[in-house]
């Protein structure tokens, strides 16, 4: 019998190549949204420092020139944070996407190889067969060859 060649196993190739890319291209959204979420909490960090800041020189006594600046700055850095919590969203967003077309590459490649892994089987049960009817064949053979 000749040996086992699965019929769309050159698709099988493509489809491990596509899942490859799709791991890349979610490992590297996925990076990108911890690298974002670093600079929210950095972000965050910076507005309660200057916030904390302002609440001891409020206490110390300030002029009202500083005080103007401290509100100017909480304000800049909580436009800031919300410019980055933007961005995390839109990263997130794209990790999602990402994260369902790699899901979907990764069903794909499975039941292709479940389907290898069939028609594998049906190889190996018709080799055994093949085998069994030719040791059968040649006990009859000899019995027919002996009894004569």
């Amino acid at each position: 019998m000749k040996k086992f060649k699965f019929q769309l196993d050159t698709v099988l190739r493509y489809k491990t190549q596509v899942l490859d890319i799709r791991l890349a291209e979610h490992g590297t959204a996925l990076a990108q949204v911890r690298r974002q979420e670093t600079v929210l909490e950095q972000a965050r960090q910076n507005l309660l420092d200057c916030e904390e800041e302002y609440r001891q020189k409020k206490a110390e006594g300030i002029t009202i020139v500083e005080a103007m600046k401290y509100e100017t700055g909480i304000e800049v850095l909580a436009k800031a944070l919300k410019r980055e919590l933007a961005k995390l969203r839109e990263l997130q967003k794209v990790e999602e996407e990402r994260r369902a077309r790699l899901v979907e590459a990764k069903q794909e490649t499975q039941s292709l190889e479940k389907l290898k892994d069939i028609k594998l089987g049906e190889y190996n049960s018709a080799i055994a067969k093949a085998e069994e009817k030719e040791i059968d064949d040649l006990v009859m053979a000899r019995r027919s060859a002996g009894g004569m």
